[in-house]
C-alpha cells in the first residue's frame, strides 16, 4: 500500500520530503564550505607563511630541471651582454647547473626565495626580476673556464636585473593575505556547526551522518581535482619556456599538501558516512525485527 503524500519510503521511519531535501541542502552547504575552508588554509599555511613558502620555493630551485632552467635564464642575460657567447651556449649552461648543484649558489637562492615571496605577496604585479649581482663572479667563472676572453666582457652589472619569471608567471595574491586565515576559520566553524547541529537535530541522526560523511567526502574529491587540475592548466597559461619549466615544477610542489588535505578529507569522510551507515542498517534491523514480533 503506497505511503502517505509527501513522504519518502525506504528510509528508517520514513521521512517527509520537505525533511529530506533541506538535509540534502544542509549537506551540499557543508562541502561547499569545507572545500573553501580547505583552500583557504593551504593558501594561509603553504603560501602566505613565509617560512613554508621558502622551502617549498627552495626544494624547488633545487630541481634539476628548475636548476637547468635558471642555467638557459643566466646563459640568456650573459648573450645579451656578449652575443658571441651564442657560440658556447650548450657547454655554458651545463657548467653553470654543475655550479648551482654544487651548493655555491645556496645564498643566492635564499635571497632569491624571499625576494619571491615579498613579490608574491605584494599587489604591485609584474614581472619578478632578482638582482644577482652579488654572486656574478660564481656565475662568470663556469662561462670563464670555457671562453676567458668573452667572459670579461660580460659587464658587472649583466645580472642585476634578471627576469626569473615573467608577469603571467607570478601569482598575485597580496590581497589574500589579509583573508586567508579568516575565511579558512570561519568557512571550518560553519561547516562544523551545520554538521553537529544537523546531526543532533535530526530525527533521523545515523541518516545525518550518512549526509554530512558524504558532504566532507565530496569536498575532498573537489580539492583533489581541483589542484589535479591547476597542475595541468597552470603552465599552459606561460608563454615563456624557462617560466612554463618553474611554475610546472613549483605548482607540483606547492600543491602537494593542498592534494593530501584533500585526501585525508575523502577518508574522514567515508569513514563518518560508513559510521551512519552502520548506524542506519541497525536501525532497518530493529525496525524489522520489531515488526516481525509484533
Amino acid at each position: 500500500m503506497p505511503g502517505p503524500v509527501g513522504r519518502v519510503r525506504g528510509l528508517p521511519g520514513e521521512c517527509t520530503i520537505r525533511t529530506f531535501v533541506t538535509t540534502i541542502a544542509i549537506g551540499a552547504l557543508i562541502s561547499i564550505l569545507t572545500f573553501v575552508a580547505a583552500v583557504a588554509l593551504w593558501v594561509d599555511q603553504a603560501v602566505v607563511q613565509e617560512v613554508a613558502f621558502l622551502e617549498s620555493a627552495t626544494e624547488v630551485l633545487e630541481m634539476d630541471t628548475s636548476q637547468e632552467a635558471l642555467a638557459e635564464r643566466v646563459m640568456d642575460e650573459a648573450i645579451e651582454s656578449v652575443p658571441l657567447l651564442a657560440l658556447v651556449r650548450g657547454a655554458g649552461e651545463r657548467a653553470i647547473v654543475v655550479i648551482l648543484d654544487s651548493g655555491a649558489f645556496d645564498p643566492a637562492i635564499d635571497n632569491l626565495v624571499v625576494a619571491g615571496h615579498r613579490h608574491v605577496m605584494s599587489q604591485a604585479g609584474g614581472p619578478f626580476v632578482a638582482d644577482l649581482s652579488d654572486v656574478r663572479d660564481v656565475l662568470v667563472d663556469p662561462i670563464a673556464r670555457i671562453s676567458p676572453d668573452l667572459a670579461e666582457r660580460i659587464p658587472v652589472d649583466a645580472f642585476s636585473d634578471v627576469v626569473m619569471l615573467e608577469e603571467e608567471a607570478v601569482p598575485s595574491i597580496g590581497g589574500a593575505a589579509g583573508w586567508a586565515t579568516a575565511v579558512s576559520v570561519v568557512a571550518a566553524a560553519a561547516a562544523v556547526f551545520l554538521a553537529v547541529a544537523g546531526v543532533m537535530l535530526s530525527t533521523r541522526r545515523a541518516l545525518a551522518l550518512v549526509i554530512v560523511g558524504l558532504a566532507v567526502l565530496i569536498a575532498g574529491g573537489g580539492v583533489v581535482l581541483w589542484s589535479l587540475a591547476g597542475e595541468s592548466l597552470a603552465p599552459t597559461a606561460v608563454d615563456d619556456s624557462i617560466s612554463r619549466v618553474l611554475v610546472e615544477n613549483g605548482y607540483a610542489v606547492f600543491s602537494r599538501s593542498l592534494t593530501a588535505g584533500g585526501a585525508w578529507l575523502i577518508v574522514g569522510g567515508f569513514v563518518v558516512a560508513a559510521a551512519g551507515l552502520v548506524g542506519v542498517l541497525i536501525g532497518v534491523a530493529r525496525s524489522t525485527t520489531a515488526s516481525q514480533t509484533s
